[in-house]
């Protein structure tokens, strides 16, 4: 048992004569004795998936890949650019004249922003608290300053955007992408409150003033293997304990999960 479960020896008989005083008081205690009984032996088993997993091997590159696709944010996240921007809407088929109108809009769109920009050079962005939308004096005045702006029939969408890399990846858990074009153009900027040439996309004429620029987080692979490693162990013991339940159930055997027992192999997220 001492080899088995990487422990002393005195450690090993510890846990045996632990296992036989709760057995011994569990058998006198009727139905209630029972369960608890059982809940030992699916704890029991729980630990022998998860000292199995630990000597299937170190990290392999594959649960690596895995991991880090799971947790790009954490491990493989690049450089992120937060903006403001309003874009003028340029109608599907529109004519030379239209464009034209549009382009007039956004060219006015960027002149009156000019105090937005003052205000992010003498500010700081600031810093999200958790659970609460974080404020940015910026922002708020460049779309008050574009709302004031005649919309001469047009639409206008004016809006923060979430962090965004250079390849339009959008730096969030849920997948998101936005234009390339534009995603190109805002990480030409430099500094807050830098304000981009309008940009033309697929969705309009866009102008745009940078709030902020959020740095790289490129975890070295060997450290990231570190890292990961009790959660990639935890994953081998939960699949196995699957692969096990299922197989029983494909033989028929009456299985009863032991709740408590399962939350042993739920890795939760900080």
């Amino acid at each position: 048992m001492a080899a088995a479960q990487n422990v002393s020896p005195a450690q090993a008989v510890k846990r045996l004569v632990q296992d036989a005083l709760f057995a011994v008081e569990a058998q006198g205690a009727g139905d209630e004795g029972r369960e608890d009984v059982d809940a030992l032996l699916a704890r029991r088993l729980l630990r022998s998936l998860q000292e199995e997993a630990e000597r299937a091997g170190p990290v392999t590159d594959e649960e690596l890949r895995t991991v880090t696709e799971r947790r790009w944010l954490d491990f493989d996240r690049p450089e992120g650019f937060r903006t403001v921007h309003a874009v003028v809407r340029v109608p599907e088929g529109a004519d030379a004249a239209m464009v034209e109108k549009a382009r007039g809009v956004a060219e006015e769109l960027r002149r009156v922003i000019g105090p937005a920009q003052e205000r992010a050079r003498q500010t700081k962005a600031p810093t999200p608290l958790p659970g609460r939308r974080a404020t940015d004096a910026a922002a708020d005045e460049f779309m008050a300053a574009a709302g004031t702006v005649a919309k001469q029939g047009l639409e206008v969408v004016i809006q923060t955007l979430p962090p965004v890399s250079a390849s339009g990846r959008v730096l969030s858990l849920e997948p998101q992408q936005l234009d390339a074009t534009f995603s190109r153009a805002v990480s030409a900027l430099n500094e807050r409150g830098d304000i981009a040439p309008i940009i033309s996309s697929p969705f309009g004429l866009h102008v745009v003033m940078l709030l902020e620029r959020i740095p790289a987080a490129m975890i070295p692979q060997n450290e990231r293997r570190d890292m990961i490693r009790e959660e990639v162990m935890t994953e081998r013991a939960r699949k196995a304990h699957l692969l096990l339940l299922n197989e029983l159930r494909r033989r028929k055997v009456s299985v009863v999960d032991n709740v408590d027992a399962v939350l042993a192999l739920v890795r939760v997220e900080p």
